[in-house]
């Protein structure tokens, strides 16, 4: 049993919360009564998590520590919860800033108001709680911690108890945004494509090479000890409504967003998680807006990401666009589906390649952020191109071709500001293979697929070297270059490149 002995805390939160029954344990039973809404902040609750079943529980926290992350024992009473609590996977770390970072948890059962999150600096001193606490939904607790320092790694416990003994339901770290000249490593991966399911008890298995492809991904992760991760999009998979057809529900999404941050495992408390909208995560412009929020609202809640005050770059209230500097390097984030109105749908409805579209105002704002850049490197993430130029006019119009799309549609007035302001790598995803190409000097990007098990051919993408294989992308970034790995499931390193002054 671990317990802790806590001085000088600040903050008390004892207000009545209900308690939770538990998530419905019933496979792909997701209904109306099954959204999670809500708001967040300020949020004392709003919204219901329904769908429950009189002690259907999705089961408890993984414990005993982090592999590789220098976090060893984490789980309280050698291994289990404290009883009555139980948590849907890991926290999940998001929005490092320079000053601070945030949390979020998902409970399966326990009283949230009684739930609380301690940090300290990674090479000990007291242990602190302070910052903020959001309660966006009945099932979902947030902190913000704020007033830490720079560049620096802190690690964090999530507790339940009073002032004097403190039970741990959790642990992770977390390093905050790095000054200029500090280097780093994140990971980059792409279409993991996970599906909606409950899942009972709770724990790490898998029942597609979706979720096993997911799950090892996650672990190899952890061992590249990044200072954060990014999905490029096609984080969710909905094929079992049609060809990119939303799901009718947001239960559907919110079991989507459970699962995904399930297979994750403690991956996600230790790697702060960034997300790129991308065609399959219900999201697209060719859906009503009434479709959209079903599936954005659960995004807002489960996969948190950069507001538009996060970071001084700003980006959209919908937390689908954004940017923040790391180090060295500028991070711009696109979404190239939601501001689409036309439908691509391959043979049944493919559209044409260049009427793809970032929308006026997130086009402004790309050019704005890019005339405001200072940094040295600059990287632009989205899922596709805002065009399209592949093996076929569907495929093409589909949105596939990385860098043979420089010059088709919009994408050409992406690529000519990223020329003028100094862009160095456009990243993707969308085609599920490892691919780069040169254009203009630019690296167009591809970092496989991390789920998808559908591999594309030169037939469908026009691509004539690429790797087939699933695995990740680690990026590794320094004052003087930037070095980028291919690596496949397992570790081995498929190719790599290097930028330098």
């Amino acid at each position: 049993m671990r317990r802790w002995k806590l001085a000088g805390v600040l903050v008390f939160l004892a207000c009545s919360r209900t308690n939770l029954d538990g998530l419905d344990p019933f496979p792909y039973q997701p209904t109306t009564g099954g959204t999670a809404s809500g708001g967040r902040a300020g949020s004392t609750g709003g919204g219901s998590t329904g769908g429950a079943s009189s002690g259907g529980s999705l089961g408890g926290v993984a414990a005993g520590g982090v592999s590789g992350s220098g976090i060893s024992g984490s789980g309280a009473f050698g291994g289990a919860t404290p009883p009555g609590y139980a948590l849907v996977g890991s926290p999940l770390v998001y929005n490092p800033t320079a000053n601070g970072f945030s949390l979020s948890i998902v409970l399966a059962n326990g009283e949230p108001a009684l739930v609380r999150a301690i940090v300290r600096t990674a090479d000990g001193g007291p242990w602190m709680e302070q910052g903020s606490v959001e309660y966006p939904t009945t099932d979902v607790v947030e902190w913000t911690f704020h007033s830490l320092s720079p560049g620096t790694t802190y690690e964090y416990r999530v507790i339940v108890g009073d002032a004097v003994e403190m039970l741990e339901l959790a642990a992770g770290r977390a390093t905050t945004q790095r000054p200029p000249g500090q280097s780093f490593t994140f990971s980059l991966i792409t279409d993991s494509h996970i599906p909606p399911r409950s899942y009972v008890p709770l724990g790490l298995d898998t029942q597609d090479s979706q979720e096993s492809t997911l799950l090892s991904v996650a672990q190899e992760i952890a061992s590249d000890n990044p200072d954060f991760m990014m999905n490029l999009g096609d984080m969710l998979d909905f094929h079992m409504f049609g060809f990119n057809e939303p799901p009718p529900d947001a239960g559907w999404t919110r079991f989507a967003y459970l699962n995904y941050r399930r297979l994750f495992g403690e991956t996600l408390a230790i790697a702060p998680h960034y997300a790129v909208i991308g065609n399959w995560d219900g999201e697209n412009g060719c859906n009503d807006e009434t479709a959209i929020e079903r599936s954005r609202s659960q995004r807002l809640l489960y996969v948190p990401g950069p507001r538009p005050d996060t970071y001084p770059e700003g980006g959209n209230q919908n937390e689908d666009y954004y940017a923040f500097t790391w180090g060295d390097a500028l991070f711009v984030v696109l979404n190239v589906m939601t501001y689409t109105s036309g439908c691509h749908y391959l043979s049944f409805d493919p559209g044409v390649a260049d009427d793809w579209t970032l929308g006026n105002a997130q086009l402004a704002w790309f050019r704005q952020t890019l005339e405001n850049a200072t940094s040295k490197w600059r990287f632009v993430l989205i899922h596709h191109v805002v065009g399209g130029a592949a093996g076929d006019p569907a495929n093409s119009a589909y949105g596939r071709g990385g860098g043979q799309a420089a010059r088709v549609g919009e994408q050409a007035i992406v690529h000519d500001l990223m020329l003028r302001h100094g862009v160095q790598i456009f990243f993707y995803g969308h085609d599920h293979v490892f691919t780069d190409m040169v254009v203009d000097g630019i690296h167009y990007t591809l970092p496989g697929s991390a789920g998808a098990p559908w591999k594309f051919t030169t037939i469908e993408t026009g691509y004539t070297t690429y790797w087939p294989d699933s695995g990740r992308a680690r990026v590794h970034v320094s004052p003087e270059d930037v070095r980028v790995d291919f690596l496949a499931v397992g570790g081995a390193v498929l190719t790599s490149y290097a930028i330098t002054d």
